[in-house]
């Protein structure tokens, strides 16, 4: 009697690490002096801040004898200083300098990712041919606001399929609860555009019995999405930050950050005090996430589907998700 031999596992055909910016860590992680590393498009990178309050992300490693940075580099001055050999590198990767005798010059580069600072978190900037960004990430004016609330959940899943949930208009209803109602789409360059109404049952103190919420959502590359959601009948304003970011190889961290516009005059919306408002609606969110993730967890990419009349633009979003595939 021979055993059943199970079938080859099907290889998702989409590139693990596409290119774009990807968050690395939240600022205030990093103090000037600081140095961090993290597990980051499939490789280890260090975050660090210069004694003048630049941060920068480079390789862990040290290109001369593959020292990891983060185990005993320091930062000195403006650049960081390898704890084996004590080479010293510039944010953009250039050795700066070093305590051997003389001081040679050393022309191997470390490699460094462009890297900037938006509403409290560090992106880098992810592109294999190591060419420069292509766009950029708008910052957030979030004076008026609750402190941003941050939760972050390690997930199995394809960072492009975290991103395709947004316009699989159909699941909004079977999985979350709340049907769609208006959807709308538009692909903008390197952002796409979505949104959507829904209505749930008014969980604060006054207004009416039922709320209608409007999501107004981009989505700039595959490692960022911003959602500004308004509920005009109870005053709740609110923002929905999903940051994505693979780490090994059908693995990422989804960051979720919440935060609420405070009222113009008192500390309520509709009866609850606005920082309450705001834990619920994080708490709201990450809910939302976990309902998702062993359905993401479990999925198998299909790669050309058959839709079903109502499904939302699922092409089209693929189409323009295309653009972030490394070339060969």
């Amino acid at each position: 009697m021979t055993s059943a031999v199970a079938p080859p596992a099907r290889v998702d055909p989409r590139p693990p690490f596409p290119i774009g910016w990807f968050m690395v860590c939240a600022a205030d992680e990093l103090a000037p002096g600081d140095v961090i590393e993290r597990t980051w498009m499939g490789d280890q990178v260090v975050a660090f801040r210069t004694a003048s309050g630049r941060a920068a992300v480079t390789s862990a490693f040290c290109p001369h004898l593959g020292a990891d940075l983060a185990r005993g580099g320091t930062v000195v001055g403006e650049s960081l200083r390898c704890p084996f050999h004590s080479l010293r590198w510039s944010p953009d990767g250039d050795c700066v300098g070093s305590e051997y005798p003389g001081d040679p010059a050393y022309a191997v580069r470390l490699r460094a990712f462009p890297a900037v600072e938006r509403f409290g978190f560090l992106f880098a900037w992810h592109d294999p041919a190591g060419g420069d960004p292509t766009f950029d990430i708008p910052d957030l004016d979030l004076d008026g606001w609750t402190d941003t609330a941050v939760t972050t959940i390690p997930i199995g899943a394809h960072v492009e399929t975290v991103h395709e949930n947004g316009v699989d208009s159909v699941h909004f209803g079977i999985v979350h609860g709340f049907p769609l109602s208006a959807p709308a789409y538009d692909d903008r360059g390197t952002s796409f555009h979505s949104e959507f109404h829904f209505a749930t049952p008014n969980f604060l103190r006054e207004g009416p019995p039922e709320i209608t919420t409007f999501f107004d959502t981009d989505t700039h590359g595959l490692g960022y999405a911003h959602s500004l959601n308004t509920a005009e009948a109870v005053g709740l304003r609110y923002r929905v930050l999903l940051l994505t970011t693979p780490t090994t190889a059908g693995r990422l961290d989804f960051t979720v950050a919440t935060t609420v516009q405070r009222p113009p005059e008192g500390d309520r919306i509709a009866g609850v005090p606005v920082d309450d408002v705001a834990d619920l609606m994080h708490r709201g969110a990450v809910g939302g996430v976990h309902q998702d993730v062993p359905i993401w967890e479990g999925l198998r990419h299909v790669e050309r589907p058959r839709l079903v009349k109502g499904d939302g633009p699922i092409p089209r979003f693929r189409h323009w998700a295309s653009q972030f595939h490394p070339r060969d």
